[in-house]
């Protein structure tokens, strides 16, 4: 049986509507567009997420595919266009991630610390790191997924795999020691002025 001849019987089904079709089109390119995609985002889930979008363009734009032409070819050029923007959309995130990563930090404090920080010689970024390299490495990583990472109650959660009431309990524990931390720091702080 001839591949190139299952390649086009199925791309002329996937141009009717033939979802079974272009799912073999799918399982027969996956592999090839995945190392493309990973060659070019170093990101693997990026890669991935390339990939897809492809698959969902290709699905989308099947009927402008010129019969006898290489599928192969075609996805290709597809996937180099999805890659472009995932790169790009992961560079605007990343950067916006690293923008904003000292107020993630400082939002962090304030929401530890009930005492407010008006010396502007206290650093409560140094209060907070000082804080947090006490803290044992299981609570330190709760911390560091809940406020640096962004991550929610239920992805950490599943990272962990802890119920979201245990992680609930135990942030809100760890934070507690942080707050008491932060604040004899300061106090310390104050007296020493």
């Amino acid at each position: 049986m001839n591949l190139q001849f299952d390649i086009e019987s199925d791309i002329q089904a996937a141009k009717t509507g033939d979802m079974t079709a272009y799912g073999r089109l799918i399982r027969s390119h996956e592999k090839m567009l995945l190392v493309f995609a990973t060659y070019r985002i170093p990101v693997r889930e990026e890669a991935c997420e390339a990939v897809q979008d492809t698959f969902i363009r290709a699905y989308e734009q099947i009927g402008d595919f010129r019969t006898g032409a290489d599928f192969g070819v075609w996805l290709r050029s597809i996937c180099r266009y999805m890659v472009l923007n995932r790169i790009t959309e992961y560079t605007r995130r990343r950067k916006k991630h690293d923008n904003y990563k000292e107020q993630l930090s400082i939002l962090a404090v304030n929401q530890v610390s009930s005492t407010v920080i008006d010396d502007p010689t206290i650093d409560p970024l140094a209060q907070l790191t000082e804080c947090m390299s006490k803290l044992n490495d299981q609570s330190r990583e709760l911390i560091t997924d809940r406020y640096h990472n962004t991550l929610s109650i239920h992805e950490i959660s599943k990272k962990t795999g802890r119920t979201n009431t245990w992680v609930t309990s135990t942030l809100h524990r760890v934070r507690s020691v942080l707050k008491t931390c932060i604040e004899k720091h300061i106090k310390e702080m104050n007296h020493e002025q």
